[in-house]
């Protein structure tokens, strides 16, 4: 059996959320919010927020660098979670149902 690849830092997410009935223009909006966040100098290592939809299905596929800490010694993810906008979409309820997965790029 082969070593583990050595990991690069960059971690990769894709969630797949559901919106409540009647709720996914709302979650739509949340997300566009979120992503405007993360494509900013605010969430500077965010290297890709990608949303995409589907009826009241949505996907969203993210990047991070792990290995930067930002002035309060937070990873990529960890900023993005504490960042107003993703608080406000998490608070929200708008969500009726999510999986979430996490990947470890390597070479």
């Amino acid at each position: 059996m082969s070593a583990t690849p050595p990991q690069t830092g960059l971690v990769t997410v894709f969630a797949k959320a559901t919106a409540k009935p009647g709720k996914g223009d709302e979650l739509e909006q949340l997300l566009v919010e979120a992503r405007k966040s993360a494509e900013s100098d605010a969430e500077p290592y965010t290297l890709t927020y990608r949303t995409s939809r589907h009826g009241d299905e949505f996907a969203i596929f993210e990047e991070y660098n792990q290995d930067i800490k930002d002035s309060e010694g937070r990873a990529g993810i960890a900023a993005h979670m504490a960042a107003p906008p993703f608080q406000k979409l998490q608070a929200s309820g708008v969500v009726a149902d999510i999986e979430i997965k996490f990947y470890n790029e390597f070479k």
